[in-house]
This record gives C-alpha cells, structure tokens and sequence, in this order.
C-alpha cells in the first residue's frame, strides 16, 4: 500500500520533470543561439526582453492557472472542463494585452534591437496559452499530455530554426520568433489534446469567481518579475549592459536548474492541495521534501558545471558573452539554488489559499533583492551584483519558510475553533 501511494506522486513528478526539461530545453536553446548570433550589448537587450515575457507568463499564471490549479486539481470533471475553458481563454486575453505592449514598447524610437522585442510580442498570446494547456493537464495527472505539448514546441522550434541556418537568414529576431513560433504550434495542439477549447464568453466569470485570489497572485508574480527586471535596468545603469548579459548567460549554462525548479512547482500545488487534505503534518513534510528535493538538485548541477573545461561555455556562449558570465557563476549558482528552495514553502501558502501572505513574503523580497543587487553592481560592479542577489536570496529563502510556518499555525487554530 504504502509503495502505491509513492507512485502517484513520484509519477506525477517524473512526469513534471521530464516536461519541463523540455521546455527549458527550447529556451537554453535560443538563448544559445541567439547570444552566439548577437553582440553582447544585443544579448542583453534579449535579457531584458525575455524578463519582460516573464511578467507576462507570471501574470498570466496568477490570474488563469494558479486558481486553477488551487481548486481544480483531481481529475477530469464536468467543472474541470469549464474551468479549462475559462482559464486558457484569460490566458490568451492576456497574451494579446502582452502582444499590445511590447509593440508599444518596440515603437519608441531610442529602443535598439527592436527585432527581438517584436518577435516576443507576435507570439506572446501563444507562448501563455500553451503554458496554460500545461498546467491544465497537470492539475489532473495528465502529464504525458503537457511533455507531448512542449515536445512539439521544441521540435517545431528545431525545424525552424535549421531552415533558417540552411537559408543563411538566422538573427537574433529570427531566431527568437522561431522559439515563439513553436510555442504557437504547440498551443493550437493543446486545444485537441484537452478536448476543449477557450471560450472567451467565461473570462467575465472567471475574473469574478477567483477574484479574492487573483488579485494577490497578480500582486505576487509582478513583484517577483518586476523585481527581476528593476535590479536588472538598475545593475545595467550602475555596471553596464555587459554586466546584464554576464549574471543572464550564467543563468542560461543554469538551465537544468530551472528545469528542476519549474517541473517541481508545477506539480507542487497540487500535490500540496492533497497533502492538506491528508494532515498538517504531510503539508509540512511535502513542502520540506520539494524545497530540498530542488535546492540539493541545483547545487549538484553547479557543482558539476563548475567542474567543466572553459571551453564549453566559450562554445554555448560564445567568447564575449562567456567572459561575462564566467566571472559571476558561483553567487549565480547559489541565487538559483536558494531561490529554487522556496518551492516548498511557496505551494504550503498556496494549498492553504494564504495569498496575503505569500503577497507580504514577495514585497519585502522585492526590496531585499532590489537594494542587495543594485548597491552590490555600484559598488563591486558585476561581481558584486552577483553576490548581493546570492545574499539577498538567502534572507528571502528564511522568510518564506516563516510565512509557510505561521500559515500552518493559522490554518490549524482557525478549523479548530
């Protein structure tokens, strides 16, 4: 008995693991191709560009996913295929909003590598409706279904991308369209995977019904992304935009990283969701199972990669963008490790639909990161910005452990009375 009931979760995992490796897989891919095919100044516009599509998939995500993933996480109901439609309709509301913004942003004149930022935009309302058929699969097991998906986005990408290498037309924003291009594709496979399609006619319902979490989860994710992109203009202007592409590069030789992170959180708020239904006691060890489960995997992969001939970084890279990242690895490693581990604590406070809280814990690590990594590049410049972000990484990680431990305390005393 006890082995079938480690099955589902460790199936469920594996199954997270494997997709997200591809799609973690498809963006290593063309953030190696395109800082190969840029000059370091382009690849960290790229940088830039590609943290502005993390606002827009993190929003995306509080205001169609999250929820559901919080209260329709099972198996395939009635209520779920409603849902379904509903979400992946706001998704790709959201993704045309996006769509809008970076053509707005595309448009001011002093703006350079204008290309990279239109190729984001053009496939924005793809890219977030494929990362909502996902979640939609895995919110009821269906695993296989999400690894199918990211597989055709990453071989259609592959296509493309070697018509444009044989065609001698390869750029940095063809490059970066073929890599949204795959994501369209594979967004128009979801719908007949699911066997649903989006209806804008729900969004209106949706919107209202998960309004007294989406507010919160929105607050959440834009001070997470936005944080992200504040520190990063704030180390560009303190250290320059070689400083950018360095921190950037050594995040994209730490795509295995966030293939760990992000396949575990995928499937982390629904194993949380039943754990909750279980007892207090399996939340906790769930949520101390994922976070170490993630930190140990990412220390691991660093360590490995630390251990690694120069060679090939210069080789992915690329030498100008290589001597850049190779400077600030280590604090990058130990940013992504400690980052990840929140994981754990992350889906406790979501399977107790404690957002204020997991509001509170992003706000002030807002601040943390902001401060540690814009004063560490003024100071230190690059290295410096590194190992302030690393620092800050670490209060952050306390803090969240907190919040999940006064959560617990909460929910328990509140069902008790």
């Amino acid at each position: 008995m006890k082995l079938k009931r480690l099955r589902g979760p460790a199936g469920r995992a594996s199954w997270g693991l494997a997709d997200q490796a591809l799609s973690s897989l498809s963006n290593l891919a063309v953030g190696v191709v395109v800082a190969r095919s840029s000059t370091v100044a382009d690849f960290g516009i790229y940088a830039l560009a590609f943290g502005g599509y993390t606002i827009a998939l993190n929003v995306s995500r509080a205001v169609a996913t999250e929820p559901l993933a919080v209260r329709h996480s099972g198996t395939r109901t009635p209520d779920w295929q409603r849902a379904v439609r509903a979400s992946t309709a706001t998704a790709l509301l959201t993704g045309f909003l996006g769509l809008l913004v970076g053509l707005g942003i595309a448009a001011v004149p002093p703006v350079p590598s204008k290309g990279v930022l239109v190729a984001f935009a053009l496939t924005m309302p793809g890219l977030l409706l494929q990362d909502a058929w996902r979640w939609a699969f895995f919110v009821v097991g269906e695993g296989r279904k999400a690894f199918l998906n990211d597989l055709i986005w990453l071989l259609v990408m592959l296509a493309i991308m070697g018509g444009l290498y044989l065609t001698d037309t390869a750029s940095a924003f063809t490059l970066t369209l073929a890599w949204g291009l795959g994501a369209v594709v594979a967004a128009v496979a979801g719908r007949f995977q699911a066997g649903v399609a989006p209806r804008r006619q729900l969004i209106r319902e949706w919107v209202k019904r998960n309004w007294d979490l989406s507010p919160k989860y929105v607050g959440e994710m834009l001070a997470v992304s936005g944080t992200i992109q504040v520190y990063m203009l704030g180390i560009t202007a303190a250290a320059g935009l070689a400083a950018t592409a360095g921190i950037r590069g050594a995040q994209v030789l730490l795509g295995p990283v966030n293939v760990l992170n992000q396949g575990i959180r995928m499937i982390s708020v629904p194993e949380a969701s039943r754990a909750l239904r279980h007892s207090y006691r399996r939340l906790w060890l769930v949520g101390l199972a994922i976070s170490f489960g993630v930190g140990c995997g990412a220390l691991a992969w660093g360590a490995v990669f630390l251990l690694l001939p120069p060679v090939v970084g210069r080789e992915l890279l690329g030498p100008g963008v290589w001597n850049q990242a190779h400077t600030v690895l280590i604090p990058v490693i130990l940013l992504q490790a400690l980052g990840a581990s929140n994981a754990g604590a992350f889906a406790i406070l979501r399977a107790l639909t404690a957002a204020t809280r997991g509001l509170r814990v992003r706000l002030i690590s807002s601040v943390i990161l902001i401060t540690c990594g814009i004063s560490g590049a003024f100071l230190w410049g690059p290295k410096g910005a590194a190992w302030g972000l690393a620092s800050a990484s670490l209060a952050t990680l306390l803090l969240w452990w907190n919040e999940a431990h006064q959560a617990i305390t909460a929910h328990r005393r509140t069902s008790t009375t």
